[in-house]
């Protein structure tokens, strides 16, 4: 049965409990320092008993022990339990008188102790751990002399003394633990590194420890390196054309303390030359002077290489972009973030790359559809490719420079993919085709304007194919006159479609017209000035000199070898006022009867020029026709 004077609640006290896990004390095996302060506290107290007891949560242990054979008891037999509460020496003269203890089964029963002097044994942090305590059989109404007391404090202290380094040494075996833990894995990472190494520079002692690798590289033995080698011994290894400002920055890191990180080359005794970038930083001691100056290095020339690779290559990229005569725009995907875009590219939109840093910026571009909506920015090729939505884009954009002129231009994409097929970035080109949407224009124009033609002409053969047959004496007079108005009328439209211009020359017309009338090839006098008229004038002139040779042909000047006819143009007057004017007068012929009837080439010959006047005279000696017609309703090019 534990008293209701027994100190419960400081007994199991969770920080005191704590600190004495802590020490991981008990149950261990004796220990002399121990020992030896019990049986020193025994002999100086003159006492058959002295325990260095720890009180725990559920039990006393004894760490140390003379007199007493138990290694443990029960709270409820511990006496020490009591000490845990004083600031000092607690003395019991006689256990069985004092209320705490005259219930104690130790002092009711065997062994039948009788007086108790303990004094708190307190753990490095200050918790209190148990006691060193004397027991004796007998009262001691007096309890210890001075000396006794002053005695077995000390020795508690000492007991103390003896669990502080007890502590320390436990920390110094995990930390030398530790410590070689943290070695073994640094030389590990180290060695799996393979190209990295390690230096350590004792400033003072001008001494660089280095590494095995950190030796390799500069050309050091690396058992000189492991004991220490001079700088100048590692800066021999450094390439010459860097030797002298590493050398300075060297210097500028150990007068500031600062740190280093630069990449420089070393020459090897081989002549071969690698690149390292070596990291470190320089400790100064507490008056401001350099110490230490430790840092690693690693190889980086395999990276130098690649980089060398990479610049070269994008040096070749950038160069065949600026050749090329499109356009050239590269983005990242998913992004969209613009990397790069080229000089072309800049004439045709007429401002510098615009690096955009996402496809959201695209809108920075100003461009419009073809029915003048906005392009708004996720519509660009780029946008499309980058956000992963196709491979391939393009689209054609009415693109408004900043200059105010607005221009068609064509773009087209393609996604740029990595190994296994995911889109990386996107390619597009863009294209300048102002000329191509004009020729297309220009394209539509001739089309409706053949279109109208043809419907024209067709309406024409018609009228002349029903005029034909109509005034026909024959099947086959119908056929050769149908044949010789149509050749007439093809021989017109080659002139119309062999000039340059919508237009034919006078003379042209004039020729071809009556050379299928011409027997001799010296039938016909024609001359007048060089004069362009319009296709419906061409057609309807040629058209109508046919039917005045055909005339002649059958009654006239070129029925009779003999027989000629002449042709004259002008132009009379300018300006608004001009007018076209054709003399056609046949001589040599027989005498001219005027015809009792009109054939439908008469009635041809009648409709004149584009309103004009026609007038028709049959002189014996041979017919005249005066063709004449304001220039400017012939659609004149001169």
């Amino acid at each position: 049965m534990i008293s209701d004077l027994f100190p419960s609640a400081l007994v199991r006290d969770a920080a005191r409990l704590g600190s004495l896990a802590g020490l991981n004390l008990l149950d261990t095996p004796p220990e002399t320092e121990f020992e030896d302060i019990v049986h020193l506290a025994s002999t100086v107290c003159e006492t058959p008993v002295a325990l260095v007891s720890l009180v725990a949560g559920d039990r006393q242990w004894f760490k140390a022990r003379v007199g007493f054979p138990p290694c443990e008891t029960a709270l409820n037999a511990s006496v020490c339990a009591y000490t845990l509460a004083e600031p000092d020496l607690l003395t019991i003269p006689d256990l069985t008188a004092d209320p705490r203890t005259r219930d104690n089964p130790l002092v009711t029963g065997e062994p039948f102790i009788r007086f108790y002097a303990g004094t708190p044994l307190r753990a490095p942090d200050g918790q209190v751990l148990g006691s060193l305590c004397v027991i004796d059989h007998t009262p001691r109404p007096k309890g210890l002399s001075s000396r006794q007391a002053d005695g077995l404090r000390r020795l508690a202290r000492q007991v103390t003394t003896v669990l502080r380094e007890r502590q320390l040494n436990v920390e110094m075996r995990a930390a030398r633990d530790a410590l070689r833990v943290s070695e073994e894995r640094l030389a590990l990472a180290f060695a799996a590194a393979g190209s990295l190494g390690w230096w350590d520079w004792d400033i003072p002692a001008d001494c660089v420890y280095a590494g095995e690798r950190f030796s390799d590289m500069y050309g050091i033995d690396p058992a000189l390196a492991a004991q220490g080698a001079p700088l100048t011994a590692f800066v021999e290894g450094i390439h010459p054309d860097d030797r002298s400002w590493v050398g300075e920055r060297i210097q500028q890191v150990v007068a500031t303390a600062g740190e280093f990180s630069e990449e420089y080359r070393l020459r090897h005794a081989d002549g071969s030359v690698t690149w390292v970038l070596a990291r470190g930083r320089c400790f100064h001691d507490g008056d401001g002077k350099p110490l230490r100056f430790p840092g690693v290095v690693v190889d980086i020339t395999a990276r130098k290489a690649a980089d060398a690779a990479r610049f070269a290559g994008e040096a070749r990229l950038k160069s065949i972009m600026e050749t090329v005569p499109v356009g050239i725009l590269l983005a990242e995907a998913p992004s969209g973030r613009i990397l790069m875009g080229n000089r072309r590219l800049a004439e045709i939109l007429g401002h510098t790359t615009l690096y955009a840093s996402s496809s959201n910026a695209y809108g920075e571009f100003v461009a419009y559809h073809d029915d003048g909506r906005l392009v708004e920015a996720q519509e660009y090729p780029l946008a499309q490719i980058c956000g992963g939505q196709c491979k391939r884009a393009a689209i054609e954009v009415l693109y408004q420079r900043p200059d105010g002129e607005r221009r068609w231009i064509a773009i087209a994409g393609e996604a740029i993919e990595d190994e296994q097929g995911g889109t990386v970035g996107a390619v597009v080109a863009v294209s300048d085709i102002g000329d191509r949407k004009a020729a297309e224009a220009q394209q539509d124009i001739l089309n409706r304007e053949l279109s109208h033609r043809l419907k024209n002409t067709l309406t024409l053969v018609q009228s002349i194919a029903s005029q034909t047959l109509r005034n026909a004496p024959s099947l086959d007079a119908a056929r050769d006159a149908l044949a010789a108005r149509l050749i007439v009328l093809g021989k017109a439209h080659d002139i119309l479609l062999a000039g340059r211009t919508d237009s034919a020359s006078v003379d042209r017309v004039v020729q071809e017209a009556l050379s299928l009338h011409d027997d001799t090839g010296r039938r016909f006098r024609v001359r007048g000035p060089s004069l362009f008229v319009g296709p419906s004038a061409a057609l309807s002139l040629g058209l109508m000199l046919h039917e005045l040779a055909t005339n002649a042909v059958k009654y006239g000047a070129l029925s009779v070898p003999t027989g000629c006819v002449t042709v004259d143009w002008t132009v009379d007057g300018t300006g608004a006022a001009a007018e076209f004017r054709l003399d056609w007068r046949e001589q040599g012929g027989p005498p001219v009867t005027p015809p009792t009837r009109r054939g439908f080439g008469s009635r041809l010959i009648q409709r004149g020029l584009a309103g004009g006047d026609v007038a028709l005279h049959y002189a014996v000696e041979g017919v005249q026709c005066t063709l004449s017609a304001p220039l400017a309703g012939l659609r004149v090019d001169v």
